[in-house]
């Protein structure tokens, strides 16, 4: 009978163990050589073989009382089985590691300064390099937009900044990564850049600033709340969507801007960083997740990263909105 004439349900309900059994016997082509390497007696390797020809239709070994030999649809069928087999371990290989967070995807929600906190920049750097297989998705998006997506879970973990816990929804948790001083930053020949001293917040009134619009949440609401708590108004001149336009709007003198310490690691030659004084000129970096459903490739991120979060106190008070 042609190999190629077997019923495809009948391979369908075929066992792995049959094929594994099958490829023993036909590598060693003697039944108790391969009976003691699968760790089985004789007689019920040669049931499960006889059981397979059956399934198959076909007679895969010739056997006499000196050898056994493979059949001509026996040889065929040896190279599919081999295959199949191989396969089929690709396969559990693939689910288990994508089980373990090894493979698939992983999305990250970023404020503009989130790749310029250490601890996540280097979290980042050994994630990619022990989960090579995993595809990142790295987007820069406004708080609103994170905490969304992240309850919704269309976005693994967001990356946030506020000096004040956030509210947040149900399934939704924060981890402070870290805090930042407030700094300004200027062009070199401002009048406040003749030195690095640290500059009090009343020294910024009625300068001409440039800033990401004011959405009430975040960075911009910790500038508001700045110059609030000083009983001044930051005065934005212009307003930019991106931290490139910024920072060149400052650099070309439009206004100065105020940025956490992160940023400072922007190296722009004719620009100048000035640290603002006080207890209020400071702002977070937070992690948000979705703890209902995570992704595995979240958890593994989660487990490299959330051991070097900040523990805050309980009486700190929440963002307000």
């Amino acid at each position: 009978m042609d190999l190629r004439s077997i019923d495809t349900y009948n391979i369908s309900i075929m066992e792995l163990r049959h094929l594994r059994y099958f490829v023993r016997v036909a590598s060693e082509l003697h039944f108790g050589r391969a009976a003691e390497q699968l760790g089985i007696s004789q007689p019920p390797l040669s049931q499960q073989i006889r059981q397979l020809e059956v399934e198959l239709g076909v007679q895969l070994f010739e056997r006499s009382s000196r050898r056994v030999r493979l059949t001509v649809a026996g040889r065929l069928f040896l190279d599919e089985a081999r295959a199949t087999l191989e396969r089929a371990e690709h396969a559990i290989s693939v689910t288990r590691r994508a089980a373990r967070g090894e493979l698939g995807e992983l999305s990250f929600g970023l404020s503009a300064s989130a790749l310029f906190t250490p601890i996540f920049a280097d979290a980042l750097t050994t994630f990619r390099r022990r989960y090579p297989d995993v595809h990142l998705d790295l987007t820069e998006r406004a708080l609103t937009a994170q905490r969304e997506a992240v309850a919704a879970g269309t976005l693994d973990i967001g990356l946030v900044r506020s000096g004040r816990r956030l509210v947040l929804p149900p399934d939704v948790s924060a981890t402070a990564l870290a805090t930042d001083r407030m700094y300004v930053a200027m062009r070199i020949d401002h009048r406040l850049a003749s030195t690095d001293t640290v500059i009090d917040v009343a020294e910024l009134a009625d300068e001409p600033m440039v800033h990401y619009p004011y959405d009430f949440e975040g960075f911009q609401e910790d500038l508001h709340r700045l110059f609030g708590n000083a009983g001044l108004r930051p005065r934005i001149v212009q307003e930019a969507h991106e931290m490139s336009t910024l920072l060149g709007l400052v650099s070309a003198g439009l206004g100065i801007t105020v940025l956490p310490a992160s940023l400072r690691r922007l190296h722009i030659a004719n620009l100048h960083y000035r640290e603002i004084g006080g207890d209020d000129a400071l702002s977070r970096m937070w992690l948000i997740r979705n703890v209902v459903r995570p992704r595995p490739t979240a958890l593994a991120f989660l487990d490299l990263i959330l051991p070097h979060g900040q523990t805050l106190p309980d009486s700190a008070p929440p963002e307000t909105r």
